[in-house]
């Protein structure tokens, strides 16, 4: 996932306290995030998470680029099909409802070919043009350098 839209890595490396996230719309410095590893490691960090969108590179390809730099025990682990298995919390099943909702109104009253989503804390219908054109998408740099920040 994240082939040409490092969105989904970016959350899911925020969420979890991922200390770098490698995604397409940012040029990834494998030395840099090879120093960022090692000055963790001497505050006395046991463990340093790299998400990486599929769009930059394969995990193993980072990995063995990382290695070439640091000489520390570095492990992959390809989520794919786990991270679709897992259970959705309360705000999940919430969401999913007043999406769903949403569509169903929407299905009532003749329209189709739409996407519902949250855009500006609001529900709202995209047609699928608007949606798959890209032109809308901007990547929210904000949130990237938040994640750095946080990952000090």
């Amino acid at each position: 996932m994240g082939r040409d839209c490092g969105d989904l890595a970016l959350w899911a490396g925020l969420s979890v306290g991922a200390e770098t996230i490698v995604v397409p719309e940012v040029k990834t410095d494998i030395k840099e995030i090879a120093d960022k590893i090692e000055q963790g490691i001497k505050r006395g960090k046991k463990h340093s998470i790299v998400l990486v969108a599929e769009g930059c590179m394969t995990a193993q390809d980072c990995q063995k680029e990382l290695s070439q730099y640091i000489n520390v025990d570095n492990r992959v682990s390809v989520l794919g099909h786990v991270q679709r298995g897992g259970s959705p919390t309360g705000a999940d099943r919430v969401l999913a409802s007043r999406l769903g909702g949403y569509a169903v109104d929407l299905l009532m009253q003749g329209e189709t070919a739409k996407g519902v989503g949250i855009k500006n804390n609001k529900i709202v219908a995209t047609s699928f043009d608007e949606i798959f054109d890209g032109k809308d998408h901007k990547f929210d740099y904000s949130l990237y350098e938040l994640a750095n920040k946080l990952s000090i």
